[in-house]
């Protein structure tokens, strides 16, 4: 059953052709992305859908008044409210029928007429019908896996930073639980621990999900229909991020048959026409041939990525000889954020640095480079090294100056031709050359920045979210890039599939530094590993069923949800409400018993995980 459908869409702006005659259909609990470059009008897309951009012509229907939800922070309602307020705000009509709930029990002590008694329990069903026995679980559970704590809950949302009220929208928009989520990058500025929470959590989601990332990893995981926009039309294809360069690839060849099939068709008329147009017996023919020629629909066959990078990383001879080594190493500021980290690289190896925000991985390349001094313990490079530094925040540019400017300021002694092709290396060409570097997008930021790495010729690349603002073909070519590189390097990333392709050794930050040899595939498998010994080590115990543990929690969740709907009713009692001091004891006790019912429904997520 449809949710989403658009029809014959056409849209211009400026006088170019952004869509023409797209068309799409999202149905009922379907998990899609929307990919595409930057700049080919995904965001414009979604505008159009929630009626904030009207197309030039073709039909988007929404069925049956579906509920559209889609990730702003907008959904803040105002943040002067408490963290706690603004999210109860979803819940205003249970709260208010929870109120009437109330007042109906204090009046059921002066009449208990039938009448009275149905309008109670109607009420109450309501109540029930509407998750007003559940609705602080939820919204507990869900502050909690976007890192929120108790001690948040009453700070206003405006002490909160920009990135931690992105967070707050987010949880605050699943608690609504639209029929249809839109969400427009949903990965971005959110640690690993939460998108991976995310992604599990959006996979059984009981609705449709429309979701725009350059998140390759994210898309396998919780995605399994994909729209493509390229060239102002677009492309279905099914199955995962996986499955759709699989069959990207196949649709391309199939293509090309085709191309070089008609290709040669063409060919056979022209050469007949050539041969007959000025014959007299034959120019008929010849004349009815140019007609079949000119009839032919032409099959157009492009790059299959139009993204054109010519990164060349050179680095001298890979060594296999250890080139740094760190040994209890504590480091921050005034007070250490993360201590005794110790580690050895060889000469080939290319380290990723995970973790947590906060958890001090730029404060550890810092103090690797020797902008930051240790506060304990020491590190040594056996030969002096020339570092290329990727710093995520991209104030390395003069905004004033325009790209040729910019690189000929670093490279005086370069042509203005070799200025341009190296300009050329990372997609910018002819006029671009004269675009200021204040209106480059994050993107061009990104590209301009790794092709001055490419020039330094750095010893050792460190780089900070070298992914990050890049669309997927971009990041195809970065990821190959950095992958073939033979030297040393060592990065920051949140990005999964990077990580995977790039890394040889994983740093995990957590308190204190784990780390493991391997990619990202290989760290799960052996983090998992780590923590099931934890568990035996810390606490034996038997091996279970996992079905007859999963049916026990089911049948004890089942039950304590059942005494939380009964301490609930205890509070509209007289005796109760009428006593302070008694109603917020029965308050507590349901708090404790709410607490325990989320823990309950955490280990059965974990459980469920673990089976599939």
């Amino acid at each position: 059953m449809n949710i989403l459908r658009i029809n014959n869409l056409n849209k211009t702006f400026g006088g170019n052709m952004l869509f023409d005659n797209i068309s799409l259909e999202i149905n009922k609990d379907e998990k899609v992305a929307l990919i595409g470059r930057n700049g080919v009008g995904k965001t414009t897309l979604v505008k159009m859908i929630l009626k904030e951009i009207a197309p030039d012509s073709g039909e988007i229907f929404i069925f049956n008044k579906a509920k559209i939800g889609y990730l702003s922070q907008k959904i803040i309602e105002s943040e002067e409210n408490t963290l706690i307020d603004e999210c109860l705000i979803v819940f205003k009509d249970v709260i208010k029928i929870e109120k009437e709930l109330h007042d109906l029990a204090v009046k059921l002590k002066e009449d208990s007429s039938e009448l009275m008694l149905k309008r109670y329990s109607d009420k109450e069903h309501e109540y029930l019908v509407k998750g007003g026995y559940d609705y602080l679980t939820k919204a507990e559970m869900l502050l909690t896996r976007f890192g929120f704590s108790r001690e948040d809950y009453d700070r206003p949302v405006e002490s909160f930073s920009g990135g931690e009220k992105t967070r707050i929208a987010f949880a605050k928009l699943l608690m609504i639980e639209p029929d249809l989520l839109i969400l427009d990058e949903p990965t971005n500025h959110m640690d690993i621990e939460i998108i991976e929470w995310l992604e599990d959590y959006l996979r059984s989601y009981k609705g449709s999900v429309l979701v725009i990332t350059h998140d390759k990893y994210f898309i396998n995981k919780v995605v399994r229909k994909i729209y493509e926009i390229d060239n102002q039309t677009i492309e279905v294809y099914h199955g995962n991020y996986d499955d759709y360069e699989i069959e990207k690839v196949n649709r391309y060849e199939l293509l090309v048959k085709k191309y070089e099939k008609q290709q040669k068709q063409i060919a056979h008329l022209q050469s007949f026409v050539d041969r007959f147009r000025y014959k007299a017996t034959k120019a008929k023919s010849a004349q009815d041939r140019i007609k079949k020629i000119n009839r032919i629909e032409r099959i157009e066959v492009k790059n299959l990525s139009s993204t054109h990078l010519n990164l060349d990383f050179r680095t001298s001879r890979p060594t296999n000889v250890h080139i740094l080594e760190v040994e209890d190493l504590s480091i921050g500021y005034e007070k250490p954020i993360i201590q005794n980290i110790s580690f050895k690289m060889r000469g080939f190896e290319k380290i990723g640095i995970i973790g947590n925000n906060g958890t001090g991985k730029t404060t550890l390349i810092k103090t690797l480079m020797g902008e930051l001094k240790p506060l304990k313990g020491e590190f040594r490079f056996y030969k002096k090294l020339k570092f290329g530094y990727f710093d995520q925040n991209l104030d390395f540019f003069n905004s004033e100056m325009n790209l040729l400017e910019q690189v000929h300021s670093i490279y005086p002694s370069k042509t203005l031709f070799e200025v341009r092709s190296d300009l050329a290396r990372v997609g910018f060409i002819k006029e671009d050359v004269y675009k200021k570097i204040s209106v480059l997008s994050g993107g061009e930021l990104v590209k301009l920045r790794i092709l001055l790495l490419m020039l330094e010729a750095p010893d050792i690349l460190v780089l900070d979210e070298p992914t990050n603002h890049l669309d997927i073909d971009s990041k195809n070519i970065i990821e190959d890039v950095f992958e073939e590189y033979q030297g040393p390097v060592i990065f920051i990333s949140h990005d999964r599939y990077f990580i995977n392709k790039v890394a040889t050794k994983i740093i995990k930050l957590d308190k204190e530094a784990h780390v493991f040899t391997g990619n990202y595939e290989e760290y799960l498998i052996k983090n998992q590993n780590v923590q099931k010994e934890k568990v035996k080590k810390d606490k034996p115990v038997k091996k279970v069923n996992t079905d007859k543990l999963r049916i026990k929690l089911e049948s004890e969740i089942e039950a304590l949800e059942q005494e939380i709907i009964e301490k609930k009713n205890t509070l509209f009692l007289e005796e109760v409400y009428n006593d302070h001091k008694r109603y917020h004891e029965v308050e507590s006790e349901i708090k404790k018993k709410e607490e325990d019912l989320l823990e309950m429904y955490n280990i059965l997520s974990d459980l469920e995980i673990s089976e599939s």
